[in-house]
């Protein structure tokens, strides 16, 4: 059974905007129960003021700190998110509102205590502060829907899907998507103009089939073999191979598509990058109504 969050939110609000607080709040409300709302700057600041009212209005409580040198404000929260995941038994996640990549050793530290460890921030966050994370959230995320900005999404989500069907066959999507953020903790679906994993799955139908799908369930496989049928031929060059994972890229004249070791004819040992190979597969053109489609399946690649 999976275990219930509840978080202890801490805000740098000196890195973070007042205006943007209430739907922080909402998001960390998706994935637990908030139990505490901490907010820290230098209050006596007059550049702090606009936060009073929704401090009153979510019952936030403000931390002073003075600056008694530089950081001070980071260093006091650093030091509570320390002492509330261990003399706070009911604590055991952690938000961190903040793109300062300071925060990075706490919340590496926390996450070593085995505390979940979210964190709310620009997309100019340092990255060794969202790797430190189980879950990193872009701010812009919370308001828009951008588009397409993950470098290589296709093979985030074939690296996900191998990890999970060692387990299980079919993957449970829920499972994927655990499995994704292990493997980047500030991906999103709504970075890539889907509100959610199932939507983005869907429109990657040239990669991915549902295979059961209920209101709160859903497994999927890769794209059957068996759909190959009388395809025509292409040819192309090996643009990527990933040996440990088992599973490429194939440039050709008409775009990439992709493939795994179960489709290839020939032994996998020979296969390498810039190789030229021959395959069957859907034309390129047929499947790719949107500009943001997936690479179509390869089947029966043979080295040329």
């Amino acid at each position: 059974m999976k275990t219930e969050l509840t978080f202890a939110v801490l805000v740098d609000a000196e890195n973070a905007s007042h205006n943007d607080y209430l739907a922080m709040l909402e998001e960390v409300e998706k994935h637990g129960t908030v139990a505490i709302k901490w907010v820290y700057a230098d209050w006596t600041d007059p550049h702090q003021k606009a936060w009073k009212d929704i401090l009153h209005e979510t019952a936030s409580s403000p931390k002073q700190q003075f600056h008694y040198g530089k950081d001070a404000a980071d260093h006091a929260l650093m030091m509570d998110a320390i002492e509330v995941t261990n003399n706070n038994s009911r604590v055991n996640a952690v938000c961190i509102v903040s793109s300062d990549g300071g925060f990075y050793s706490v919340a590496q530290r926390i996450r070593e205590y085995g505390i979940h460890v979210m964190a709310i921030g620009k997309k100019n966050t340092p990255e060794r502060f969202r790797k430190a994370c189980h879950n990193f959230v872009f701010i812009n995320n919370l308001f828009e829907v951008t588009q397409n900005n993950h470098d290589d999404l296709e093979t985030i989500l074939l690296n996900a899907y191998d990890r999970c069907v060692e387990r299980d066959d079919p993957v449970y999507l829920g499972d994927m998507g655990s499995m994704i953020k292990q493997i980047d903790s500030s991906f999103d679906p709504r970075t890539e103009g889907f509100q959610s994993l199932k939507k983005l799955i869907k429109s990657k139908n040239s990669l991915f089939d549902i295979v059961q799908e209920t209101s709160d369930r859903c497994f999927i496989a890769l794209k059957s073999k068996s759909t190959a049928g009388d395809l025509p031929t292409f040819s192309g060059k090996v643009r990527k191979w990933d040996p440990k994972k088992r599973f490429g890229f194939i440039k050709s004249k008409d775009g990439d598509y992709y493939f795994n070791a179960q489709e290839l004819q020939s032994s996998v040992r020979d296969i390498r990058e810039g190789i030229t190979v021959i395959f069957n597969a859907v034309n390129v053109s047929e499947v790719r109504v949107q500009k943001d489609s997936a690479s179509p399946s390869a089947f029966n690649v043979v080295i040329a």
